[in-house]
Formats: structure tokens, sequence, C-alpha cells
């Protein structure tokens, strides 16, 4: 069925600019008229003025009827909504006082105006957006009134799951469409509380399993879907945040327990210790500068129906990344596809992947990867050295691979390598000193965390007492 009051409501958005600059432009020509020689822009000041009045009435009527959803604050909705009918009942009076000669009535209704027009667009920006809004790039993260900026956790092992490390990205980039402020979808994701109770779809996640809750399907979903969250144009998650996300809710980790408590897989453990040193914070955007051509979707749709998942890395990129993990045998004629589209791929997943050297040849010809995951692949000394020519690459993860001190020299020549997990590889931890030597600029991850022992780790079994 046709849901009428959302589509007159959704055009609210697109028409409530109209007001604004005609109106301006309407001010502008009514004070140069107070100039001889601009006199004759009283005609252009008055076309102005009725197109501003008439757009201002239509933008009244649709931000009505997008407010009838129920998805934003009652108190911040009602002081906007009425600013803005004042704003329209200005804009006609205005009109009708531009064919009068009183200049200085006019002068003081426009002035007026104005300050209508400035108060009534910050009200619906904060309505969108979320307070502070214009003022958060200065400030950090914004949790309803109150700004939160994102803090080194010096021990992440101490760390509560949720509060420390899930709320934090949540207020990043969820809190402008699910907060006090506003409520898309009925939803809230900006307290403990509001994410149990989930939206006008039900429960937000289930946990124990990510895959079917919607907070982390959303997430992953391409870009150009229309459910895909955040929206096309909001910052995105970056993947350690999805990662940590799906972390979260597929080991029960709840809102009270500590990180030290929940099992850590060799995938998460890059992205705790990350949030020691505030590398998520800081991330930097591993996507090269230039432009490239966009890969025909011939070649796209070559590589889907293979079993490879393909997206753009971000709404307004022609790059890529590919991920392989659909595909339960990955042969060469597989990795051959990946020719097709060498010059827009720069992130790469792969694990477990058991390749021919001919496949990682083809890999190494991808010049353009920054990232790349080949945990628990067959990857050997032998055969890194068919990488040695990703001069792009800054994240690389030899995970569970069969890598020793002697295969990760042949990357010596990658200066722009950033980040590099080795743990479970042959890689000794008295060799590190000279691989950190020979990669000044490179941080390896030899992922040998010592945890800490739980009082509820152990059991103490006592022997039953004989009674005589």
């Amino acid at each position: 069925m046709i849901d009428m009051v959302l589509i007159v409501g959704n055009f609210h958005p697109l028409i409530v600019h109209l007001p604004i600059g005609f109106l301006l432009l309407a001010w502008l020509f009514q004070w140069l008229c107070l100039k001889e020689k601009f006199a004759s822009f009283i005609v252009a000041a008055q076309t102005a003025y009725l197109v501003g009045a008439i757009s201002a009435v239509l933008s009244a009527v649709t931000g009505w009827v997008l407010a009838s959803s129920g998805e934003y604050d009652d108190a911040l909705l009602l002081w906007h909504r009425w600013m803005g009918i004042s704003l329209a009942v200005l804009a006609i009076v205005g009109y009708i006082l531009s064919y009068k000669p009183d200049a200085g009535i006019k002068k003081w209704v426009s002035i007026f105006s104005l300050m209508v027009l400035l108060v009534t667009g910050h009200l619906g920006g904060t309505l969108t957006h979320g307070e502070g809004f214009l003022t958060k790039g200065f400030n950090g993260i914004t949790k309803d009134s109150v700004l939160v900026e994102r803090k080194v956790i010096p021990n992440v092992q101490e760390a509560i799951v949720f509060e420390d490390i899930i709320q934090p990205i949540l207020l990043d980039k969820c809190a402008g469409c699910h907060s006090a402020r506003k409520q898309k979808g009925g939803l809230r994701l900006d307290g403990k509380e509001w994410i149990i109770k989930g939206g006008k779809e039900g429960e937000t996640f289930v946990s124990g399993n990510a895959e079917k809750s919607k907070l982390y399907e959303r997430l992953v979903l391409s870009p150009f879907e229309e459910k895909h969250m955040p929206p096309k144009g909001k910052k995105q998650l970056s993947e350690q945040e999805i990662n940590l996300i799906h972390w979260w809710i597929s080991t029960n980790a709840g809102f009270d327990k500590k990180v030290r408590a929940i099992e850590q897989p060799s995938n998460i453990l890059p992205a705790l210790q990350a949030l020691q040193t505030a590398n998520i914070a800081k991330e930097k955007p591993s996507i090269p500068n230039l432009p490239v051509e966009k890969a025909s979707e011939a070649d796209l749709n070559n590589l889907r129906k293979a079993g490879i998942i393909v997206l753009p890395v971000a709404t307004n990129s022609n790059y890529l990344s590919a991920n392989f993990v659909s595909i339960q045998k990955v042969n060469e004629s597989t990795i051959a596809y990946l020719k097709q589209i060498d010059k827009q791929l720069v992130w790469l997943k792969l694990g477990a992947a058991n390749l021919t050297v001919d496949s990682w040849k083809i890999i190494g010809q991808c010049k353009n990867l920054t990232r790349l995951s080949l945990e628990h692949t067959n990857l050997t000394d032998e055969t890194i050295k068919e990488l040695n020519g990703l001069i792009n690459l800054q994240y690389l993860n030899l995970v569970g691979t069969k890598i020793s001190s002697k295969g990760m020299l042949l990357l010596k020549g990658l200066d722009k390598l950033e980040n590099v997990f080795l743990n479970q590889t042959k890689m000794q931890s008295s060799e590190f000193a000279q691989i950190s030597s020979a990669f000044p600029k490179t941080r390896f991850d030899s992922g040998n965390y010592q945890l800490e022992m739980l009082a509820t780790d152990t059991q103490v079994l006592k022997a039953p007492v004989m009674k005589k």
C-alpha cells in the first residue's frame, strides 16, 4: 500500500531549502532598493518574496506531515514547527509589504524574519543531525547535548566491552539518526535500555548471533542498498569497528562484561590493541588519492557469479574491496578474476585460501592494494616474494601462516607498510627486534597477549567428608 504521509513528508528536506534561498534574495533586493540607483530591483524583490512565501508554506505543510512519523524529540520539534510556521507568516507579510512605500517597517520585518529563519534552520539541523552538529568536529563525539571524546584505553583487557568500546562507535556513527533528538525507525542507539527495547522493526540484535541481528546486518549491506546503515553520505564505520560490533554481539558480551572475560579471536586482537593507541580514532583512509575509472559492470558481475563479494570501499569512490569468505575452495581460475579489477582493487580478504604460485603472482600484480588479509593461508617464505611489488600496501595480516623472519625481510621494500600481524607464524620472539629494525615505520603485532587469571577460570574440588 502506498504511504502518502511518507511520500509527502519526505519532500520536506527538498522544499525546505527553497524559502531560505528566495527569502535571502528578497531581502537583499529590498535593501538594495533603498538606494535610488537600484530602485528598479523592487520587481525582483516582490517576485523573490512571492516564491519564498509559497515555498515557506509548502515547507511548513510537508514538515508537519513528516513530524507525524514520531521519530523526533517532541520538545525540540514543537519549537521547530512553530518557528517554521512563523517564518511562513512573516514571508507572506513581507510580500504584502513589498508593495507598500513605507521602507521602515519593511526593514524591521526583514530583520526579524532573518532571525526567525536562523533559529528555525538551527533547530531543523539539530533534529536531523543531533545536538552540536555544527561544532562536533571541534569537540568530539556527540551524545544528546553532552560532548564525549573518544579516549585511549590504557588497558583494554580491563575495559567494559559495551561502555568503553561499542558505545563510542554507536555515538559517533549512529546517534545522528538514532538518539534522543531523532529516532529513525523508532530506534535509539544511545543507551543500553534503548538498544534492548529496539525499534519499529523489533529487536535490534540477537545476542550470540550477529548475522541475524539487524544492527550488524545493516552495516554489512552494500552501500547502494536502501537499508544500508549509516545511510549514503553519512560517515561510515571502519572495518575494525564493524568487526568489533560483530564480536560484541556474537560472544554474548552484553552490557556489563569486561574484555578479559570474553573470547578474543585472532581478527579482534589487533582491533583491541589499536584502542590502546587510539589507532581506531585516528585511522588513516587506506584509499589512494588518485582517481580511478569505474570497473565495468560486466567484470563485477563475473566476480559476483564466482562467489566473490565485491563492494565499493566508499559510496563516492570507484575503488573496490574483494572478499573470498563465501567460497569454500579458492582455485587459480577464481583468483584470475582479480585481473579484471586490478586497478580498482585496494582491499582483499583471502582467509584460509590454499593457493598456487601462479595465484600468488596474480595477487602481487594488484599494485593498488593497501589492505591484504591472508590469515591461515598457505603463504610461505617462498611465495611471499610474489608480494614485494605491492608498493602501496599499508596493512598485512599474516596470522596463522608459515612465514618466518626470512620471508618477512623479502618485503623490506614496502615502505608504506604500517601494520603487520604475525600471531601463530614461524616468527620467534627473539627475531622481532631484527624485524622492527628492518621496518622502522611498521608496527608488528605478535598476538602474544597475557590475560589475567580470573577466579572464575578455575574450580576448586573438595573431597567429600566421610561420616564414620
